[in-house]
């Protein structure tokens, strides 16, 4: 009887084995990697409306179930939440369609969760967080970056640097995967796994940029990501936010309202900044730092073209007196690859060369994380308000900011590979709350007002006016908000001759160009005329060329299959080993 039992159970292991070998004799990947309908992945969380709630998300390859299990026990994870799944095909039809949320409400602060979500009974994980402490009196720190590609050999490091268990969140400043809708949804998909192990533990804050607008749809950024005090998937009309963290009051907003769907989102976008540093302002005394962070930059020193390199920005001109007017503290941008930290300035007039109780916003650009293209070259001459920059190839770096108190915060540019610090500031304040041009000495007051004067003639026919709005709106006297330039002494002058030749003296420059065109070829017929009656004289100097040498290179010949890049490139002679095209438009 016992023979015979076990070689029964014999013959059924046996079984077992081969019918795995059988079914996966094709699949090279380890078993838990196997695709499964319903496995979720992609893990990544975020806060809710508040610190005490977190949103849990992931896909799976079909239809599922959406739920949550989880507790502060890893082996009792007693509590099951529902959620809910969006079938998502927009410019993703060989991504994962099906992708899951589930809101944990109620968590209690200072406390480590653990969590498996779960489709169709099927989990991953257990994966886990930490609620940060309740009140203001800990000192949050946050990892900061922009601009982060799949192909970045930057990720890693990242995810290391999560996992030392000191930061409360990631601010991720626009630009994800380079993008997540190419390859109909693939990269997207790459994109959320290779970030999986940082956004999976620490919640992963937001804010989009250029490469998620996909044709003004913004489709993959709305559905793979959902952020505090708005729906999901988020509409297009309201991809900003707020939400208080310890001493800091932090508002992500979308600096693409001013390139996008003929900027018919501006208005509401301003709206609500308005009534949220209003009230943020009236909260002052428990959340006295207010942080905001956006993609485009108002200002840079990069030789790209990028709207912030314009006399006339559309970014400037939309939320440089807005932040002034209500006091923002600290500006996190991105989009140029590169890092550059500015002194506080006004319309590009330096109020100081130092942080101590800063009179305007201190703006900082880290989107230097890891570029498919590259970095963004600097202007060779510093321009007034830039303190620090850095451009060098292949030196990602990342920022770190913590917040000590309600009066000191330290910041520090970190390099990805070595994490040796690259740059680093303190910034104090005492005296939170609107800036006012009153305020400043008679000097400077009156540089602004004649930067003011001169934008004031930039911007004549620019489309992007939104600046009145703002003045009827600010909490105090504001200043001069037609204005809209702000650009340091010794640019402002070749911005505003380049503008004005953009606009008012368009007609003078095709007459002027026509009648030189007609002058050019009156020229070069006469010029063929005297080599034609000259050239009986000389040897035909094509009979001593051998053809069959090759004098020069096409610029296209790092195209491979023999098409065209239509795309516009940069050369760099004096560098043969670095890349000879990079997109101008990031």
């Amino acid at each position: 009887m016992r023979t015979s039992m076990a070689a029964s159970t014999l013959v059924l292991l046996l079984g077992m084995i081969y019918t795995c070998v059988v079914a996966n004799h094709n699949d090279s990947r380890p078993a838990h990697e196997i695709e499964v309908p319903c496995r979720p992945e992609q893990v990544h969380i975020a806060y809710g409306d508040t610190t005490s709630e977190v949103v849990v998300m992931w896909a799976t390859q079909e239809e599922c179930t959406t739920s949550v299990g989880y507790g502060t026990d890893p082996w009792g994870l007693t509590n099951t939440v529902p959620g809910q799944m969006s079938h998502f095909t927009d410019l993703n039809k060989q991504g994962l369609q099906c992708l899951h949320r589930v809101k944990l409400q109620g968590l209690t602060p200072e406390t480590n969760y653990f969590y498996r979500p779960i489709s169709e009974g099927i989990s991953s994980g257990p994966f886990y967080f930490k609620t940060p402490p309740g009140g203001q009196s800990w000192e949050p720190e946050f990892l900061v970056y922009g601009d982060l590609g799949v192909e970045s050999d930057s990720v890693p490091y990242l995810n290391n640097e999560v996992l030392g268990g000191n930061y409360t969140a990631v601010l991720h400043v626009g630009d994800f995967g380079y993008n997540l809708m190419d390859q109909d949804g693939q990269v997207g998909d790459q994109f959320m796994r290779i970030v999986e192990d940082t956004a999976a533990r620490i919640p992963y804050m937001t804010s989009p940029g250029n490469h998620e607008i996909d044709g003004d749809t913004f489709s993959h950024y709305r559905h793979r990501f959902s952020m505090p005090n708005t729906d999901w998937p988020i509409p297009l009309d309201r991809m900003w936010y707020s939400i208080d963290i310890g001493l800091v009051h932090f508002v992500s907003y979308s600096s693409e309202v001013f390139f996008t769907q003929q900027g018919v989102h501006v208005d509401a976008q301003r709206n609500w900044l308005m009534a949220d540093l209003k009230q943020a302002n009236d909260n002052r005394n428990n959340c006295p730092w207010v942080i905001a962070y956006g993609h485009r930059p108002m200002y840079c020193s990069n030789t790209d073209g990028d709207d912030c390199t314009l006399g006339a920005s559309k970014v400037r001109e939309g939320l440089e007196d807005l932040f002034f007017n209500y006091g923002v503290d600290l500006v996190l941008q991105a989009h140029e690859h590169s890092y550059e930290r500015l002194w506080p300035q006004y319309k590009g007039v330096v109020l100081a060369k130092n942080y101590s109780n800063p009179q305007a916003p201190i703006q900082l650009i880290t989107g230097a994380a890891g570029s498919r293209h590259g970095v963004d070259e600097e202007n060779k001459t510093f321009s007034e308000w830039s303190a620090f920059r850095m451009d060098i190839k292949a030196f990602n770096s990342f920022g770190r900011l913590k917040v000590y108190n309600a009066t000191h915060l330290y910041w520090e540019q970190v390099l990805v590979k070595d994490s040796k610090v690259l740059d680093s500031i303190w910034v104090t304040q005492d005296l939170h709350g609107p800036f006012h041009k009153a305020q400043l000495d008679t000097d400077k007051a009156k540089k602004i007002e004649d930067k003011e004067k001169d934008n004031s003639v930039i911007n004549t026919d620019s489309k992007t006016n939104t600046a009145s709005h703002e003045e009827a709106n600010s909490p105090h006297s504001g200043p001069d908000v037609s204005s809209g330039d702000t650009n340091s002494p010794d640019t402002s002058i070749s911005d505003r001759a380049r503008s004005m030749l953009e606009s008012t003296n368009v007609r003078l420059a095709l007459g002027i160009g026509g009648g030189i065109l007609v002058l050019v070829v009156i020229i070069t017929i006469v010029i063929l005329q005297k080599q034609k009656k000259k050239a009986r004289k000389y040897r035909r100097w094509d009979e001593t060329v051998d053809y069959g040498r090759k004098f020069y290179s096409s610029g296209y010949s790092h195209v491979q299959g023999g098409e065209k890049d239509t795309d516009e490139f940069e050369t760099e002679v004096n560098d043969p080993s670095a890349p000879t095209s990079k997109l101008l438009t990031e």
